[in-house]
Order: structure tokens, then sequence, then C-alpha cells
């Protein structure tokens, strides 16, 4: 689960930025749906949600978590690549001078089997500047601090360590190191990180892909997903095999030139050793005269079904995965193509009495779903830019009680600017008169 994630010096986040999903203790609201107990002496919320102007940072935040999770998982791999004059994909913030000079700060906090871990990094473009990782079972303690190529290793909490120091490079990332030799605290922790699901945008070809495969291999899925489809009047879902494409093949006769009917030949060999492509269908009711219920009507999701569908179902697959195996979800855009109710449906998944580990981040834009039923303050984020171009962010749950209550109409006075991070436009703006001349 996960605790707090912070960065700075990374795209629109100049200074130290520090998210976090630990419950405020004052607050009382949806304690029964919306709260994780654990062990530890604190609660951590099920979800949370990211509210921002365009371009104010909301995606930054996502793009920050998800680089970290890539350096933990792929490091090795980058360092072992050629051709790179920068071996890290690393976007430093672009406003300052300074900022050029100084490395890029990630860190992580998050629960584990009980313990809480620390870990984080800073990095230049093409090396690590220091890396460390901390636990806390009844304090916290180092299990190891790098400066540069220099480890200083918990001798006694993490032998793990011990006697790999000499196989680091300086663009590797430790941690990444030890999980390859499969070291036990390490590969856990490695594999936290690979069940830290993100999507980022509005673009759905990589969640597709898996959704259609769980859809083939997992009956339980199937089911689920039927289910809830019947929101949007969708009977059923499977899945289809598209078979006999080179027999779909253009039948073009050219006896007269034997080059171009063995070029047609070859092409439709190659076409019958491709694998066939998967098909989603989803299946309509069909009526007869006085509305008598005739069949059921397959429909190709891709060729047939709104963009909102698609993305919808496209979604089911992550969101099935992190309920069922208690995983981070951290999903950009959540609510574009989406009717309002259908985002607030996928937000209540996770805010359930019945899920005990899993956890939804989203950014949006909808405000009608920013409403005291659907989260609470503590819950709710806001980012905007300052004068010189930065990032912050801010909870709804630091605003004093005179700004905001419980009973606050919060999207109201979010629309209104009493948080800040939303569009303002002057009433001194020329945009009539540069379109319409003066009157």
């Amino acid at each position: 689960m996960l605790i707090e994630f912070s960065v700075k010096n990374f795209l629109s986040f100049k200074e130290r930025t520090t998210f976090s999903m630990v419950a405020a203790k004052p607050f009382k609201e949806h304690e029964e749906s919306h709260i994780i107990e654990t062990t530890r002496n604190f609660k951590l919320l099920k979800s949370s949600v990211i509210y921002g102007n365009n371009g104010s940072g909301k995606s930054n935040l996502t793009r920050a978590m998800l680089f970290m999770k890539t350096m933990v998982i792929n490091s090795l791999y980058i360092a072992l690549g050629t051709g790179f004059d920068r071996k890290f994909s690393l976007q430093k913030f672009a406003l300052d001078a300074a900022s050029e000079k100084e490395p890029a700060f990630f860190e992580i906090i998050f629960l584990v089997n009980g313990i809480i871990y620390r870990y984080g990094f800073e990095i230049d473009h093409d090396r690590v500047i220091s890396e460390w990782l901390f636990h806390t079972t009844s304090k916290e303690v180092y299990l190891f601090k790098r400066n540069l190529q220099d480890v200083q290793i918990n001798r006694s909490s993490f032998k793990e360590g011990i006697g790999r120091e000499q196989d680091l490079k300086e663009s590797v990332l430790f941690l990444t190191l030890l999980a390859t030799f499969n070291k036990k605290i390490s590969a856990d922790l490695l594999t936290w990180f690979d069940n830290f699901k993100i999507i980022t945008g509005i673009n759905d070809i990589g969640y597709k892909r898996y959704t259609v495969s769980k859809l083939k291999e997992d009956q339980s899925f199937l089911n689920w997903a039927s289910i809830f489809l019947r929101f949007l009047e969708i009977t059923n879902i499977a899945t289809n095999q598209d078979t006999g494409s080179a027999d779909k093949t253009n039948e073009i006769e050219h006896k007269e030139d034997e080059d171009v009917a063995n070029l047609i030949s070859a092409l439709k060999k190659l076409q019958a050793k491709q694998p066939a492509q998967d098909k989603v269908l989803t299946f309509h009711r069909k009526y007869g005269p006085e509305n008598i219920l005739l069949d059921t009507v397959p429909f190709d999701l891709e060729e047939d079904e709104s963009e909102g569908t698609k993305k919808l179902i496209y979604l089911l697959g992550p969101w099935y995965d992190a309920l069922k195996n208690g995983k981070v979800l951290v999903v950009d855009e959540l609510d574009s193509r989406l009717h309002s109710l259908l985002t607030i449906k996928l937000i209540e998944l996770f805010n359930n009495k019945q899920n005990y580990s899993a956890q939804l981040i989203c950014a949006v834009h909808d405000t009608s779903i920013l409403d005291k039923d659907v989260f609470r303050r503590d819950q709710i984020w806001f980012v905007e830019k300052n004068q010189f171009g930065a990032s912050e962010l801010v909870s709804l749950g630091e605003f004093k009680t005179g700004t905001v209550r419980n009973r606050s109409s919060f999207s109201k006075n979010y629309l209104d600017g009493r948080y800040g991070a939303v569009p303002y436009f002057t009433s001194g703006s020329k945009l009539d008169e540069v379109m319409y001349g003066k009157e």
C-alpha cells in the first residue's frame, strides 16, 4: 500500500512536493468505507482525486510516479543500452537556471507485509547521485545509504547487500541490482513496484491488451465484467477469433502476370501463419413487434461501440486486477469520455467496505464528482502553478475549517476559486476585441 510519494526538480515540480495517502485523524466522515486499517498507528485512504487547471501539473505527478517505477525496474537494462547521450529520459524543471545543475529527487514510502519501507534516489541525466532504503519495524533504521559509488550497508539488517557493492555501476540503482540477483527484500520491493499500476494520459492501448487477454483467460473476471456492463445495457461480453483472414483477401486474378500471382500466394501463406486477431464482442438485446425480446445481437467493440464504452471496458481489466489483488492503481484523465455516474461507480468500487487494501489515485476535471458523498476532505487534492511556473500541490484537508467544512459544497467552492487550481480569466480580456473589433 502507498503511504507517500515525493518528487523534486522533475517536469513542473521545482520544489519538493509530497502526495500522501495517510488519512487525517480529525476527519470522521466515511470511516467505515473509505479507510484502510493498518497494523501501524495510522490509517490509509482507499482513494484520492486530483484536480487542477489544464497544464497545472496533474499529469506530471502521474508521470513522476511512472518515471520512478520505470527507473527501479529497468535501470540495469537502461545502463546496458548504447548510443544514447543521456541514458535517463529525465526532464528537470526547465524554468529555473539553477535546477538544471541540481539532481532530480524521488522518494516513496509504502507498506509491504506489515513493514514500512522508505526508498528514494537522486539522479542526474546519466548517473545516480544518491540512493537510500530504510525500513520501520519498531523504529526506522537504514538498510543501505549510497553516495555516488560509495554504498553504506547495514550489515545486521541488510545482509543481502553485502559484497555486491563492487558490481554497482554509476547509472544503476542498487535496489535494482540486488533484485536481479533475487535477493529477498529487494525482490519483494521490486515486485511491489511492478504491481504499482499507472495509466497515463487518455491512450487506451496499454491496458486494452491486458483486458482482452484477461477476458480470454479469467472466467471470474469475465463474469464480473458482464455484470458491471449491465449499467450500459450490455447483456454480455466475450472474445472471438477473427479466423480466415487469408480467405478474406481479395481474389484478384492475374493470370497474365506470374510474378503478381506468386506475390499474392506468398501473402496468403504469411497471413495463415499469423495468429488470428482477438476481438471483443458486446451483446445487446434485439426486440420485435410489441417490444418482445427476440434475441441478442453481437457488436464488434472496436467497430460498433462508442469511444466511452471502449474506454470503460478496457479499464475493467486493471480495475479488477487492482481490487482483487490489493494493488495501487494510478489513472490520469479518468473521467475523459465517461459519464459522471460511471466515473463515480468506478471510484466507489475502491471506496467499498469489502476492499481491504487496494488503492486508487486519479486525476480528473469533472467537478460533479467533487462531492462530500463521494470523497472525504483529505482525499481531494489540488494542483496549480505559481507565478514562476512551478506546480504546487495541496490537499483540501489542509484548508482551515473556516474555508472548508464537511458540509461545504466542494464543487461550488472549487469553481468559485476558493481552493485555487482553476483557470483565471481577467475581466479586461481582449478576446472579443480581437475577434469582433471595437464597438
